[in-house]
């Protein structure tokens, strides 16, 4: 099973790929695709930070 840490280290790897292939991407080639990937990272992000603060379990460990 996945830590909150690893989850998070996840979405940060994805969300920076996210970002690379929208600034790296010409005009001609516009897509909305790695645009919607970093929101989606991005909220992914959001939801593991919110949920690692309520989480005492894990700091346990």
């Amino acid at each position: 099973m996945l830590t909150a840490l690893d989850r998070l280290t996840i979405y940060s790897v994805l969300c920076f790929i996210s970002f690379c292939a929208l600034v790296l991407r010409t005009p001609a080639e516009a897509s909305l695709t790695p645009l919607i990937g970093v929101v989606v990272t991005l909220g992914g992000i959001w939801v593991e930070m919110r949920r690692w603060q309520s989480t005492p379990e894990e700091q346990e460990h």
